[in-house]
């Protein structure tokens, strides 16, 4: 039957085998090189949080503090990273940071809690650590948080007993050098300890006054040097706290870790400035405080070690 018009039909070639496969085997080589380019390099997985801690306690060590060492990675991990690196140093996280440690029968002594009132504070013979978690985080450094994190027994504050066995972090600080002078810098919240050159020996992070005309400005030089101080409460200075209006005289507050200026005063030789410790080591770094600069107390301890009367202290934007 003849073909209907319009409709051509055309006869196929048929193609040889060889050439068949080799056509394969390019389409296969060209579809793996592309694929292969393609896909991105495998990422390392995240730092966990005890490797970033290892690396914490080391910048702890050295002499450049990040505050409560918390496994986190946060303004003041960067900022201390960043100082040590300033400082010559090559910050590497410890390849064994954790020991043991047991809990010894006189840990637990003394604790109570601190009550609101200035008034109810001022009664009180001290101002002693609250709850067992709090004075194990202040001993080893650590964040609260962290602490449970580390060690079960910790999830729960108070249920901390005698006998316990918990991980803590291998502090072992390192000695420094004489300093010749501290900088204060309130842009990056930090207290740094220089020697005669004007080399970063260490530097530790600070609260600053939440107004900027309580921030001292210029050279200013260390005066007293004082472990355990008290604290004279003076209701003129605190309008934002309503008992405030309802007292009539300044207070004293014992001493202890809860004391508002923590377990070391660094007084300035401007009344009323000073450098010194805090009950609330994890807002360290915050712009809280009316006027002085706060440090964890641990930070303040250590940096009580490195000054001595009339070292000069230049306060910065």
């Amino acid at each position: 039957m003849p073909p209907r018009a319009g409709l051509i039909r055309r006869r196929r070639t048929p193609q040889s085998p060889p050439v068949r496969a080799a056509s394969c085997l390019l389409a296969f080589a060209t579809a793996v090189s592309t694929a292969t380019a393609a896909a991105p390099p495998k990422a390392d997985p995240p730092p966990t949080r005890r490797q970033i801690a290892a690396l914490q306690i080391a910048l702890d060590n050295a002499g450049f503090s990040p505050g409560p060492i918390d496994g986190r990675v946060g303004p003041r991990h960067r900022t201390a990273l960043r100082l040590a690196r300033a400082a010559g140093l090559d910050p590497q996280p410890l390849a064994d940071p954790w020991q043991e440690w047991t809990v010894p029968p006189d840990f637990l002594d003394g604790l109570r809690p601190v009550p609101e009132s200035w008034l109810a504070r001022a009664k009180l013979p001290a101002m002693p650590h609250q709850t067992p978690r709090e004075r194990f985080a202040e001993k080893f450094h650590l964040s609260e948080g962290f602490a449970a994190y580390l060690n079960r027994a910790l999830t729960n504050a108070t249920a901390l007993a005698v006998g316990d066995v918990l991980q803590v972090p291998l502090l072992a600080p390192a000695k420094l050098p004489k300093i010749a002078r501290l900088e204060i810098r309130l842009a990056e919240k930090t207290v740094s300890a220089l020697d005669a050159s004007g080399k970063l020996l260490a530097a530790f992070p600070c609260s600053i006054a939440t107004k900027k005309e309580k921030r001292p400005l210029g050279v200013l030089f260390v005066k007293t040097i004082a472990p355990d101080p008290d604290y004279c409460f003076d209701p003129a200075t605190f309008p934002e706290v309503p008992e405030a209006a309802t007292i009539r005289s300044k207070l004293m507050i014992a001493p202890g870790s809860n004391n508002p200026v923590g377990e070391m005063w660094i007084g300035l030789d401007r009344p009323g400035f000073g450098i010194h410790g805090t009950p609330w080591p994890e807002d360290i770094g915050k712009t809280t405080s009316h006027g002085c600069f706060r440090l964890t107390n641990w930070d303040a301890r250590r940096l009580a070690t490195l000054v001595k009367i009339g070292t000069p202290v230049l306060v910065k934007e």
